[in-house]
């Protein structure tokens, strides 16, 4: 089977040769084929990915042996430009501070103005939001009566990524849930306390991002992109940040009538939703989900995979779940022993191994030695 073909039978429930085996690994993809790059959609500070001879290695064993979802995220789908209009957003010169780069972006619309602190340290994948747009609920309040225009709804570049990518991988079509563009508009903590004090509030700025994302996704859906629809946001809302009750208001009400529309489209739905799933993992169920990473198990969860696979109750696949820590620390016994478990615990259908994040620095010899590790031990312990 080709990686295509076998990460959509293993999505459909159907017979395959093996497990497949997804890195989590950026990559970019042209007419050449794979090279280091960061995912679609983000953006590196310099080009210290291909710089470094390991990740070159890695790349390329990626494009011959892997089965590789291709992250493909248009600017419409930006969370950000969903409350900002990017015509009113100033960058201000950069400053290096304490080895990193901080960068201020203005909005200024009459009377109001806004602005964030982001910050990216050279040569790495680390990013920092050092600042958010709203600091009080007033200024989410404002932003509601802004005239709002955000990108153009656009996939000029997905065809010729779906014909590069080939038969090597799949694409997952990278969008936010409303929670994540609701969230990420304040400091994390004076969100969790608006949510209980602001309720009102809240539930505008979920309506309006809902509205927003819905119209941008019918015309990108339109334009034929596909076949997995990947959600992202839903863990800001699970234990123990939020409760099962919070995560039913900001996820389930929201994203249902999204995954909806994806399902009427004739696409697959996942979603990446970190944390401790047990709540979660049932809604995605009645919700229709039919992929979810990165699936964190104790003692990083609050679940084994052998219960998630019976929540899953063999409608969605399970995509996990080795932890970067293991992967920068362990040695190679220990990797070829997580990935034996993972497959004896939640495969070996509905399964795709994966790490549950990416590295963000060059990688190191043991770390290296440890994805190879990860990589041969699906393939020998992963036939079917």
């Amino acid at each position: 089977m080709t990686p295509k073909e076998r990460l959509m039978a293993t999505l459909n429930g159907e017979k395959t040769d093996r497990i497949p085996i997804f890195t989590s690994i950026p990559f970019a993809v042209g007419k050449d084929g794979f090279r280091p790059g960061p995912f679609h959609g983000y953006d590196d500070y310099d080009n210290w990915r291909e710089c470094d001879p390991e990740y070159w290695k890695l790349v390329k064993r990626l494009e011959e042996e892997c089965d590789n979802f291709f992250i493909w995220r248009p600017k419409c789908m930006i969370s950000d430009q969903f409350f900002i209009p990017p015509s009113m957003v100033e960058e201000l010169p950069s400053q290096e501070r304490d080895g990193r780069i901080e960068t201020v972006y203005q909005m200024k619309y009459e009377n109001i103005m806004l602005t964030q602190k982001k910050g990216v340290k050279p040569g790495t994948g680390h990013t920092w939001q050092l600042e958010h747009y709203c600091k009080t609920a007033d200024d989410a309040r404002a932003l509601l009566e802004i005239p709002w225009q955000g990108e153009p709804v656009e996939a000029n570049d997905f065809q010729d990524i779906v014909k590069y990518l080939g038969d090597r991988g799949v694409v997952w079509v990278t969008i936010p849930s409303p929670l994540l563009v609701v969230c990420r508009l304040f400091d994390p903590m004076e969100f969790l306390i608006l949510t209980a004090t602001e309720r009102d509030l809240i539930d505008r700025l979920m309506e309006t991002a809902y509205e927003r994302i819905y119209n941008n996704l019918v015309k990108l859906l339109e334009l034929r992109v596909g076949p997995i629809i990947r959600f992202g946001g839903a863990e800001h809302a699970t234990p123990p940040l939020m409760s099962p009750y919070d995560f039913d208001w900001l996820v389930v009400n929201y994203d249902k009538p999204l995954m909806d529309l994806c399902k009427k489209y004739g696409h697959k739905v996942a979603v990446h939703c970190h944390g401790n799933i047990r709540h979660a993992l049932k809604r995605f169920v009645e919700m229709g989900v039919d992929q979810t990473d990165p699936v964190e198990a104790v003692p990083d969860g609050e679940l084994t995979l052998a219960e998630a696979r019976e929540i899953a109750n063999g409608q969605i696949t399970l995509t996990g779940n080795i932890q970067m820590k293991e992967l920068y620390n362990s040695d190679e016994s220990h990797i070829e022993e997580r990935v034996r478990e993972i497959i004896s615990q939640a495969g070996p259908t509905r399964l795709v191994v994966s790490s549950t994040g990416t590295p963000l620095e060059k990688i190191s010899p043991r770390l290296a030695r440890n994805y190879n590790c990860m990589i041969d031990s699906v393939l020998k312990y992963g036939k079917l």
